[in-house]
């Protein structure tokens, strides 16, 4: 094939790639809006499709069925979230600001009402797929192994299972105010950091004050 008509070739299936990539986004967005629209039922589909303008075909192009596409907004808001965390967390150099970076960054999740609505609402269609241990494994995963390194920075005498308790220790938090539809009150967070310092220094010394 010569130089021009790979080049062509190239472009058409650039811009087929493009447009497939913004169809999938747009059925992701409106199963996001129906799964909250529509809680705590299941959402539908067809009301899905509607939502995002298109059709059951184009749906069963990118998806097996609805469990298949509710993993898939599961996979995309984690992404986001663990880009979110890189994001904040680069902009530190010690340990315990990047701990405390992460931790606020996985709080934030339920500090703004969309956020929180959005994450409560996909979470119970989760809890209802037949892969929901595989999608909190991954979620487990991608967010606990990005604790591994500051807790170990921090000079922990066992960084692995103090990221686990870590990692626990804040998700649980999470998931209370998640399930209670709350958010942390003033200082919660501040303190939530600094006993997560005490737990995992040597020294047993950590404050959130100047973090």
């Amino acid at each position: 094939m010569n130089s021009r008509v790979a080049a062509a070739v190239e472009r058409a299936l650039d811009e087929r790639q493009r447009e497939a990539t913004e169809e999938v986004e747009r059925i992701l967005a409106a199963a996001v809006t129906v799964m909250e629209r529509v809680a705590p039922a299941a959402p539908r589909v067809s009301d899905i499709v509607a939502e995002a303008g298109t059709s059951n075909k184009a749906f069963y192009r990118y998806f097996t069925g609805k469990d298949d596409l509710i993993l898939a907004v599961m996979e995309r808001g984690v992404g986001l979230v663990a880009s979110y965390l890189d994001h904040q967390m680069a902009k530190e150099d010690e340990p315990a600001r990047r701990l405390a970076r992460w931790i606020r960054g996985v709080l934030a999740q339920v500090g703004d009402p969309e956020l929180a609505n959005a994450s409560r609402a996909v979470t119970a269609q989760l809890a209802a797929t037949a892969e929901r241990r595989l999608a909190e494994e991954q979620v487990t995963r991608t967010l606990h192994d990005r604790l591994l390194a500051p807790i170990t920075d921090l000079g922990s005498a066992d960084p692995r299972r103090d990221t686990d308790v870590v990692f626990a220790t804040v998700f649980g938090v999470l998931r209370r105010h998640m399930a209670l539809d709350t958010r942390p009150a003033p200082g919660d967070t501040e303190h939530l950091i600094a006993f997560c310092l005490n737990a995992v220094r040597p020294d047993g010394g950590g404050s959130a004050d100047d973090l």
